[in-house]
């Protein structure tokens, strides 16, 4: 039976898994859902994933930066610009190399970690190594503005996330302890009009 490669499954959902960790953040990894795009993109998408340059292939990503569409837009920045690209937690990734089989992503990213000999630093340290996050990385065929406006979308997103993160820990610890809610004041005091 054949074995293939960057496919896998978010929870019950079919996926193909573009960077199986986010850079600096090895705990999450960036997947494309197969099951939500038009059946034509998901055609040209799977034959290129099956095909033996993907198969061959460490990161999927590298291939999808030079593969195009058939309406003729590259891969990588198609999927990116049309938010077909989602972070999730590594954890709850498994990547199904056959029907059959399914592997949890954490445990194959361990092993090539190992196999690497990959460090990988916590995020409170500065990472020895190349630290850019795949935005960072021109893109084959893309210009540097389109290349800087992917690297500029996915910062958005990162800080919308840890915004979001950030006013569900205040809302956690103000139900723990009403008395840390910051207080009202009374607001602004009202405009005096002068009259001539």
């Amino acid at each position: 039976m054949a074995i293939t490669k960057h496919v896998g499954s978010y929870g019950n959902k079919p996926c193909v898994v573009v960077f199986r960790e986010v850079p600096n953040e090895p705990e999450n990894c960036l997947i494309v859902e197969t099951g939500n795009l038009e059946d034509k993109k998901h055609d040209d998408l799977m034959k290129v994933v099956q095909s033996s340059e993907a198969q061959s292939a460490k990161e999927i990503s590298e291939v999808l930066a030079r593969s195009k569409f058939t309406d003729g837009s590259i891969m990588l920045n198609d999927l990116h610009f049309s938010k077909k690209i989602t972070k999730v937690p590594v954890s709850m990734v498994s990547l199904t190399p056959t029907p059959a089989q399914s592997v949890p992503l954490a445990d194959v990213n361990a092993e090539i970690n190992k196999i690497d000999g990959g460090y990988v630093a916590p995020k409170t340290e500065q990472p020895a190594v190349d630290n850019r996050k795949p935005a960072d990385v021109p893109l084959e065929g893309a210009s540097q503005a389109e290349s800087l406006l992917v690297q500029a979308e996915l910062m958005e997103q990162d800080a919308q996330t840890m915004l979001a993160e950030a006013e569900a820990k205040k809302a956690q610890a103000y139900q723990l302890d009403p008395s840390l809610e910051p207080k009202r004041g009374p607001g602004r005091p009202p405009k005096k009009t002068v009259v001539e």
